[in-house]
């Protein structure tokens, strides 16, 4: 029966065990004491990708129906009425009109098998295309001619009120498809529901046409492939959303089956709600013309009411006027190089938002002025307070301010480089603030060195030392000779260590590079508080790319762990450098 397979396709059947069974996650299933019989070490298994449970000690199993039957001693008919309440499937109110769309489906299963026979003027075009005979087979794709279809239906005792009912021909009992490129459309049981018919001609318009809504097709209720896909969507827990049929085809071509497609309507915030129920993770992929971003921020900024922690949204962005059937060919359908064009534009959706925040608003811009500050900060504020989810609120918030000072540091760093070019600095000219400071410590290591080898004397300094990475190739040398000497001796001290290394010229540029910090560094204890400071910077410096990578992959518990130690990291470098000033 069609609407049993529509509501075990609706709900997670650990949600519904989970009610009455404290369930433990244990890779792809779940595990809890079995409800059925007495026992203290778990043995009851619940799997969401077979919809089966089983108890491996008393063999009880079964699947929704029969899990709320044994525990509620419902019959089958109360377990199938009070499922259908909770997944939102309204059931046939009695058996004929159950009788009454099967007959439906029957007619629509019958044009689809009719339109194939009828495709062999189009599989040319569709090889040319590089679609292969056997996703053309897999989809059902076909061919409406100018007419006929009508005629074969009547011929097999169906009337044209049932045609003109789902949407086969018109209210002037013409076919309502003809010369187009047939695609079934099929509801999550696999059943025909309506047809999307492309043009194949220029001059034809509408270039796609849908059937009309009728009590089967219901456009904003299914997705196309759908049926194909859901098996894969469950197993990887990954979706992605594009936007036409052609495209949901060529990604099942190269092998990525977890793609559905809306029925040429926007996609909505419920359908998104929907397919949150199937896999925790979404990835939206429109066409890389104008209509596609602009569908695909309507999206991103629709969702923000219905966010919540552990289900991501995450945007592929592809290039201009390409869609992902493009993507597909251009790669020769190869699996591994589609998802990872994919994966090299994606953006978790705060990093999409904030990036469409800044395109809309900060073009043809010279300064970093409040003005534009105000305007970013309105902007942004206007989707946060759109997040109901209060904990995904914060983070949202705290990540758009921290890009926001991350733009003002990114301005002051333009006005720095603008300040070089005025002095003519040969030797600062064109570097970033950045690598003027990684050069400068990496200078003040190799100085605290030379001032104070003992310090190589344990086993951490040296340690430490030898991992330190050095930009500047004298540096490396004068870093390995180092090593070197510290490896041949027992002991070490300043007047040898200079001994050794004398006829390195590196050791006066790095003199001369820290001669600014010379009354610290020739303290040790200044000298070890700008050494751990060092490190702690380079620690914070990877736990910042780390945090970064954690948000892009929508693993927010580790982010959060890593915003932990970067505000620990950051604390104890305060406190060095306020004991450095002091001294």
């Amino acid at each position: 029966m069609d609407h049993i397979d529509i509501i075990k396709s609706k709900l997670l059947l650990s949600d519904i065990v989970g009610k009455k069974v404290r369930l433990i996650k244990r890779g792809d299933s779940f595990v809890g004491l079995c409800p059925f019989h007495n026992e203290k070490t778990p043995s009851f298994s619940v799997s969401n990708i077979k919809g089966l449970y089983y108890c491996f000690g008393c063999s009880a199993h079964g699947d929704a129906f029969e899990f709320i039957s044994q525990t509620e001693g419902l019959s089958f008919k109360e377990a199938l009425e009070r499922l259908a309440s909770v997944a939102g499937v309204e059931l046939p109110k009695n058996l004929s009109f159950a009788k009454e769309n099967d007959k439906l489906f029957s007619t629509l299963n019958l044009a689809a098998n009719w339109f194939t026979q009828k495709n062999q003027g189009i599989v040319d075009y569709l090889k040319q295309r590089k679609i292969s005979p056997k996703i053309i087979d897999k989809f059902r794709i076909g061919y409406a001619p100018s007419s006929g279809l009508r005629e074969y239906l009547n011929s097999s005792g169906i009337e044209d009120k049932v045609l003109v009912n789902v949407g086969l021909i018109n209210k002037n009992f013409r076919d309502y498809f003809y010369d187009r490129l047939m695609f079934p459309i099929q509801n999550i049981a696999g059943k025909v529901i309506g047809f999307g018919g492309r043009a194949l001609s220029p001059d034809q318009q509408p270039k796609y046409l849908n059937s009309p809504e009728s009590q089967l097709f219901k456009k904003r209720e299914n997705l196309y492939g759908i049926n194909f896909a859901l098996s894969e969507i469950r197993k990887k827990q990954h979706i992605f959303v594009v936007e036409g049929y052609m495209d949901v085809i060529a990604l099942h071509q190269a092998g990525i089956s977890n793609t559905v497609a809306p029925l040429g309507t926007a996609i909505s915030a419920e359908q998104i709600k929907n397919l949150w129920k199937f896999a925790k993770e979404i990835s939206i992929c429109m066409d890389g013309d104008s209509a596609g971003r602009h569908a695909a921020i309507r999206i991103a900024e629709l969702v923000l009411p219905i966010l919540e922690p552990g289900y991501t949204l995450k945007f592929v962005t592809l290039p201009n006027n390409k869609d992902p059937y493009d993507i597909c060919n251009k790669l020769e359908y190869k699996t591994e190089d589609v998802l990872s064009a994919f994966n090299h534009s994606t953006e978790l959706h705060s990093e999409y938002l904030w990036n469409h925040i800044i395109d809309s608003n900060l073009q043809n811009y010279d300064k970093f002025a409040p003005e534009k500050y105000s305007i970013l900060e309105h902007k942004f504020m206007e989707y946060v307070n759109a997040i109901s989810n209060s904990s995904i609120r914060r983070y949202y918030r705290d990540y758009f301010y921290n890009k926001a000072n991350e733009l003002r540091s990114s301005f002051k760093k333009q006005i720095f480089k603008s300040r070089l070019r005025e002095t003519k600095e040969e030797y600062l000219y064109n570097k970033s603030p950045e690598l003027i400071e990684t050069e400068q410590n990496q200078a003040i290591t190799l100085r605290i060195v030379i001032e104070f080898p003992e310090l190589l004397n344990h086993p951490i300094f040296f340690e430490q030392f030898s991992h330190f990475e050095f930009t500047n190739t004298e540096m490396k040398r004068l870093q390995q000779r180092i090593i070197d000497v510290t490896n041949s001796r027992s002991e070490l001290s300043k007047k040898v260590l200079l001994q050794e290394l004398e006829q390195l010229n590196v050791i006066k540029f790095i003199l001369e590079k820290t001669n600014v910090l010379s009354s610290q560094l020739n303290e040790r204890k200044s000298a070890e508080i700008v050494w751990n400071n060092i490190v702690l910077l380079k620690e914070l410096n990877v736990l910042q790319d780390e945090k970064i990578k954690a948000r892009l992959s929508g693993n927010l518990d580790l982010e959060e762990k890593l915003i932990e130690q970067i505000k620990q990291i950051e604390s104890s470098i305060q406190e060095m450098q306020m004991e450095f000033i002091q001294k």
